[in-house]
């Protein structure tokens, strides 16, 4: 007989709180409750308590984590979520099926037939788990428990952050019960409560009474009928653990020491001090005992296994048949030692995490060695290729066994491989632990393998400062017990981690200590990981080394990749690869995008994850150059995300935040420069975060703001950015494009100077900055340019960038209209306004520029053009400008523009392409399919007026035609709208 209360004793007020947290996602408010406690505290029990007021009204969804072995990734969100399948409550919903393929991941009955098998991110995991408990819960609300998080992984955690995070206003409530240990989950748990995002719920141990009260509950009986001599043992030993005081109950019965003798008649027959177990640990292993030798082997090594487990597993590591493991796993039913995990096949779980911990208990440590060295034997044999999760398993056997640095070794193996696989969270998590036993001496390249790729996985998933904290207190200290060679190559690791980050004097400062190292007698392959990141430190670093320039440190690097690749060292050769693409840029992009596809190649053949991710970033930066266009920088992003890369996730949305900023997108650039920020300064990563403040600046100084873009420029200065690769920009992106919206030409002219002198002295990194641009449409407007300089910037491969070409075209039209080739000059502004469509800042100011050439030399339509640039600076409050075209327009003897009063008509979209009020008349009657003549009569312009608004529009929305610019005008104008 098995006793236990019925219902939840001494925790009154931790169920009002459940209570009304519960009601709250009912009420669409959305609730977040922790339940902390020691183990056998009743967390469980009472958030299933308050549970079942929910289920008769709405949803209730529930998971669990793995309390012993490696933790399943998301095992707990994929275990809720099975269980609302499992209820036929498969997502219709209209607004779920964008999430259907993320959530297939967890429940693989929703996949579809078609779609891409890439993972989804984390964060839109974390969303579309979000949005399935809300639409679940729409009409009665949905309770959402997740137990044990304490032994959860890094993404369940993380998902469960998110949950937290975006709860409120949802009809969703969320429970989690966790042990009071220190970890990221308690972390979570009262972070939360710290922003008031959740509340916390500790549970205490029951008083006196409580322990009584719940004994008698699970007698069925009242206080006063309680066995004195039960209170007497049960105070004594439960230490007001509820579970103790279950399963001391249970002891005292199943040993025949508390008897029942009729309807709440109990009496103690025996001597409990003596008859019956007095911990939890004598009660499990009484009812381990009537299993019998063979049944109580198989129980021990079920637990060595985890509390989790399958029984095909048991059965290979035990050896035992079907007909004999099956009859022992249901004599440990009956027991109530273990339970079957419903809607799991053949898997089991321990009752209570403490009756894992008791069973492994009374082993004798011989006896424990030896069962888990046959079971890591048998898992082994049987197994030959252990997939990722085996392989941890096996660790943790060969650690109980004694066998550490074995141990070690497979950890080291699993870590390597989710490393491959991206997953840079639980490649650290094993690579830190397999350190942890690993003798260095014994196995020096596993050893150095694994702290090199345990440095690389820390800074791609922002541990920054933990990689460096481990760089100084464990790997400095066992550097002295490596070869000479190996110690270099550690050094070089470790330079390649501050290089990844922007910290460059210590990347400097690794890279003397490894070619001190080396000395002067190395061969050349020794030098070759050394040389790699030598030449990002000469080139990127900002300092390069006397008498070696640019062409050398190419030449070295080089000449290192050959070597690299000859020795079969693949992440060397994609390191210097990376360099080689970068030096490459100013002579062509296609020579550029020939290296980084030698990444993909070397990344696809040695199975290297990250470098093909990173390798497809910066093709897709140098796409994004040429066309202008982020999309598929976009698409890598979401790819590191997917595989927690978070180093190089940031850097990917720092550069569209850039991209955001120079397609005038200023909401979407601030809210993405806002999140990288706050992240960069936590994370610690110095060169990432000083681009953040050199793109805050830049999107300050282009919206026309120049106080916050000084305010971004200090702190880009106070963080040691001043004299870092990122000046260019500062001189031409910031600086000269205040000036200019200030209309301050000479302050212009000396920002884009300064920063073609920075660029001559220090390798070309940014193409963008002016000497390929704007610097020359400036000095064609002075008169301070010929065509023979143009013509040989425009040769150069940057000019062709497409932010660059807009000014090419623009300055080519001054030189032209200077020229009288009037109608070549007017080709020439028609071709820039194509180039620029992307750039609506860029297009009006170079519209605004030119304009006064053309107004000069009398040639071109610099009405039309500066109307259009007044308008839009107009609307973007860059007063300086706007005001210098009005006054433009009436030296030329034009009227000058008039606000028009229904300009806020126009839709924000259509507003940043830089379209009028006027023009958004005609884009409404173009989505009708009206003629020319037909939008002249309605809007009582002139036919040649209407085919200049038409024009300007295809201009605008960068449509190849008429009949595509129709069917923008078709989705983003209303056909309902009334004119004229």
């Amino acid at each position: 007989m098995h006793t236990h209360s019925p219902t939840v004793i001494g925790r009154t007020g931790e169920l009002r709180e459940l209570d009304t947290a519960a009601a709250q996602g009912r009420d669409h408010q959305g609730a977040v409750v922790f339940v902390v406690g020691d183990p056998g505290m009743g967390k469980s029990r009472l958030v299933n308590q308050a549970a079942e007021q929910v289920r008769s009204h709405g949803v209730v969804l529930q998971g669990r984590c793995s309390s012993i072995g490696a933790p399943i990734t998301l095992r707990p969100v994929a275990e809720a979520l099975l269980s609302l399948d499992r209820a036929s409550a498969v997502p219709q919903n209209p607004e779920l099926r964008p999430y259907r393929t993320a959530l297939s991941a967890l429940v693989p009955q929703w996949r579809e037939r078609t779609g891409p098998s890439r993972p989804e991110s984390l964060i839109v995991l974390a969303e579309a788990v979000l949005r399935l408990l809300a639409a679940a819960g729409r009409d009665q609300g949905c309770l959402l428990i997740l137990e044990d998080l304490h032994d959860a992984d890094p993404e369940s955690i993380a998902v469960t952050e998110y949950l937290v995070d975006n709860l409120r206003g949802l009809p969703v409530t969320l429970f989690v019960t966790l042990r009071p240990n220190d970890g990221p989950a308690l972390d979570l748990a009262y972070q939360s409560r710290s922003r008031k995002a959740g509340h916390v719920i500790e549970l205490r141990p029951l008083t006196a009474d409580g322990v009584t009260h719940l004994a008698a509950s699970c007698l069925g009986i009242s206080v006063d009928e309680l066995p004195a001599p039960v209170a007497r043992r049960l105070l004594h030993d439960a230490d007001g653990t509820p579970l103790i005081v279950e399963e001391l109950l249970n002891g005292m019965i199943a040993t025949g020491a508390l008897q029942q003798f009729g309807a709440g008649d109990w009496r103690v027959v025996r001597n409990l001090d003596t008859t019956v177990p007095v911990t939890l640990t004598r009660s499990v292993l009484t009812r381990a005992d009537r299993l019998g030798p063979q049944g109580k082997r198989a129980l021990n090594t079920a637990a060595l296994l985890g509390r989790h487990f399958s029984s095909p597993l048991l059965q290979t590591v035990t050896g035992l048949d079907n007909r004999s493991l099956h009859i022992h796993l249901r004599s440990a039913v009956d027991a109530q030692l273990i339970l079957p995990e419903h809607g799991h096949g053949d898997a089991y779980v321990f009752k209570h995490a403490l009756t894992v911990e008791a069973l492994l208990t009374q082993l004798l440590p011989g006896e424990r060695a030896q069962l888990a060295r046959s079971a890591a034997e048998a898992l082994e044999k049987a197994e030959a290729d252990l997939p990722g999760k085996r392989l941890e398993l096996a660790a943790g056997l060969w650690h109980a066994a004694g066998e550490l640095h074995r141990a070690g070794l497979l950890l080291a193996e699993a870590g390597h491989l989710a490393l491959r696989e991206g997953l840079v969270a639980n490649a650290a998590h094993l690579l830190e632990r397999s350190l942890e036993f690993i003798e260095p001496h014994r196995d020096q390249n596993t050893w150095a393998d694994c702290v090199e790729s345990l440095l690389n996985a820390l800074v791609e998933s922002g541990a920054i400062e933990r990689a460096f904290e481990f760089a100084r207190s464990v790997a400095d200290t066992a550097l002295m017990k490596l070869d000479d060679a190996r110690r270099a190559n550690l050094h070089a690791q470790l330079a390649w981690t501050a290089v990844m980050v922007g910290r460059w004097p210590e990347a400097a400062e690794r890279v003397a200590a490894a070619r001190s190292v080396l000395g002067s007698d190395c061969t050349p392959e020794q030098r070759v990981p050394v040389d790699v990141v030598d030449g990002f430190v000469q080139v990127r670093g900002g300092r390069k080394a006397p008498g070696l320039d640019t062409t050398q440190a190419e030449t070295l690097v080089r000449g290192a990749v050959e070597s690299a690749e000859r020795i079969g060292l693949p992440v060397i050769a994609c390191q210097g690869l990376q360099l080689l693409a970068l030096l490459a840029r100013p002579r062509g992009f296609d020579e550029a995008d020939a290296c980084l596809r030698r990444i993909l190649a070397i990344a696809d053949k040695h199975g290297l994850g990250l470098w093909r991710a990173r390798a497809l970033s910066r093709l897709a930066t140098n796409q994004g150059m040429v066309t202008g266009s982020p999309d598929q920088l976009e698409q890598v992003h979401r790819v590191f995300l997917q595989m927690g890369a978070i180093a190089s996730a940031y850097q990917a949305e720092s550069a569209l935040a850039m991209h955001a900023v120079l397609r005038g997108e200023g909401q979407r650039a601030e809210e993405t420069l806002s999140r990288c920020s706050s992240a960069l300064i936590r994370l610690g990563h110095t060169g990432d975060l000083h681009y953040v403040y050199v793109v805050q600046a830049t999107l300050a100084a282009h919206q026309g703001r120049p106080r916050d873009m000084e305010r971004h420029l200090a702190d880009y200065r106070n963080g040691g950015g001043e004299h870092s690769e990122y000046t260019p920009v500062v001189l031409g992106l910031c600086h000269a494009v205040s000036a200019l919206l200030d209309e301050d030409r000479p302050t212009a002219r000396d920002a884009l100077a300064a920063a073609r002198a920075w660029d001559l002295e220090h390798p070309a990194t940014y193409f963008l900055t002016g000497c390929y641009g704007l610097e020359l449409l400036v000095a064609a407007v002075s008169a301070d340019l010929d065509q023979d300089r143009l013509e040989a910037v425009a040769r150069k491969a940057p000019a062709r960038l497409r932010w660059n070409l807009q000014f090419v075209h623009f300055t080519r039209a001054v030189l032209l209209g200077g020229d009288s080739r009037h109608d070549e000059a007017a080709e020439a502004v028609e071709q820039a306004i194509l180039a620029s469509a992307p750039f609506p800042l860029a297009r009006h100011l170079g519209l605004r520029l030119v304009s006064e050439a053309a107004i000069t030399d009398g040639w071109g339509t610099p009405g039309l053009w500066l109307r259009t640039a007044e308008e839009y600076f107009h609307d973007a409050n860059i007063a300086p400008v706007a005001s210098a075209c009005r006054a433009l327009l009436r030296q030329a003897g034009m009227p000058a523009t008039q606000r028009r009063s229904g300009h806020g008509r126009v839709p924000e979209a259509l507003r940043r392409h830089g379209i009028t009020a006027r023009e958004y008349d005609v884009l409404v009657l173009l989505a009708r399919r009206y003629g020319n003549n037909e939008i002249a009569e309605r809007l009582f312009i002139s036919p040649r007026t209407a085919e200049k608004h038409v024009a300007s529009l295809m201009a605008k929305t960068d449509s190849p035609g008429r009949r595509a610019l129709c069917e923008f005008a078709h989705r983003t104008a209303s056909p309902d709208r009334k004119t004229g």
